[in-house]
């Protein structure tokens, strides 16, 4: 379950993800210049004047997101932010640990809003110019982050994303952990009261969503495959098949075999989400989880171990992609949600399981820090502007 105050439901009969009922003022995204640390290839720049950051990523020269980089007031916008996974408690004092050890926060959350047309026109302004920095990551993809230190501009974007809500695309754990530091500061007002956010229009700049599959390694896909005809739809596959799976179908692969599992019965389906928010019913991650790893496939002696596998990430045993045959156990693949399907379900309140969305691109880690003491003084023997 999550461990930070979940933000109020967004006042019904509004027009459409994102956008405010006319004629009603709800909290909106608050967001702050700040004092950042940059890195390029070759030196920190610690910069002296609180600016927003605009941020563009491109690979080879195809725009793959531009969006802005500012200070997230938590409690100014909580009501503005959505987010709509639940969280491990685990991973959320590891962020905190993290960000106590840092001083600050290396990298920023992304969220996504949807029709920013001021805050847009801002962003391409800015982006005629030559970058303040540049970082070309390994795989070719170049970010490049401009200051925005006008104070006119700062106004119209500030002013353009305090009208609309966001969905926390990326960083659950982290929005979750500047709560709980926030907390453990007794209401003292500091720094940690904001949190670093990329900000992205997803409606002019998209936002890839894939899947993120598992991989229980003490289980054969054979096995499973049995134990699910109990409650579903198999059908075996083509051993040397490597579609992707659809909207409401698993696909379980295995050195044993290759089955296609769909049309779980209505009765197991509602025994097994007993509780949980009726959407979950067309959830695939929530209808895995419910009905197969936590029910049929749920051995005597407790969880089973599962493991979580990004789309074009190398599978963990063999370092090939997630529709390769795994040395052992099973891999289930799963199709990626919609966003619209996720948009409507944080807005109404409901949470899907962890690990059921995986949003790109993410900004790069240690490229912009927001460092609580830097924020608090000016610099010394720095370069910075």
């Amino acid at each position: 379950m999550s461990t930070h105050p979940s933000p109020p439901a967004l006042l019904a009969g509004r027009g459409g993800p994102g956008e405010r009922p006319a004629g009603t003022t709800p909290p909106g995204t608050v967001l702050h210049p700040f004092r950042g640390i940059r890195r390029s290839a070759s030196a920190l720049s610690r910069d002296r004047t609180p600016a927003f950051y605009v941020l563009e990523q491109r690979r080879g020269g195809a725009l793959l997101q531009r969006g802005v980089i500012g200070a997230l007031d938590l409690d100014a916008s909580r009501g503005a932010v959505l987010p709509h996974e639940h969280v491990l408690a685990a991973k959320v004092r590891a962020q905190h640990r993290i960000t106590r050890l840092v001083g600050g926060n290396p990298e920023p959350v992304l969220l996504a809003c949807r029709d920013a047309p001021a805050a847009g026109a801002v962003l391409r302004r800015v982006t005629r110019a030559a970058p303040d920095t540049v970082v070309t990551a390994p795989d070719g993809t170049r970010h490049a982050l401009w200051r925005l230190i006008d104070p006119g501009q700062q106004r119209v974007l500030a002013a353009d994303l305090a009208a609309r809500s966001v969905l926390i695309a990326d960083g659950h754990h982290r929005y979750a952990a500047a709560w709980e530091l926030r907390r453990r500061r007794d209401g003292r007002p500091g720094p940690w009261d904001r949190l670093p956010a990329l900000v992205v229009d997803s409606a002019r700049t998209p936002l890839g969503l894939r899947a993120i599959h598992r991989h229980l390694p003490d289980l054969g896909a054979r096995e499973a495959a049995a134990r699910a005809a109990a409650v579903a739809d198999v059908e075996e596959l083509d051993p040397d098949a490597r579609r992707p799976p659809r909207p409401g179908e698993l696909i379980l692969v295995g050195g044993d075999g290759r089955y296609s599992v769909t049309r779980p019965r209505p009765e197991p389906l509602l025994r097994a989400l007993d509780g949980r928010p009726e959407a979950w019913r067309r959830l695939d991650a929530a209808v895995l989880h419910c009905l197969f790893v936590d029910g049929v496939w749920r051995p005597p002696s407790g969880p089973r171990p599962v493991r979580y596998l990004h789309d074009g990430d190398g599978h963990p045993h063999d370092g090939e992609g997630p529709g390769s045959t795994p040395s052992r156990g099973t891999l289930v693949l799963l199709a990626p949600p919609a966003e619209d399907d996720i948009w409507r379900l944080a807005a109404q309140g409901v949470r899907v399981p962890e690990k059921t969305t995986s949003f790109l691109p993410k900004p790069p880690p240690w490229l912009l820090t927001y460092h609580h003491g830097h924020q608090t003084r000016e610099p010394r023997n720095a370069r910075g502007r």
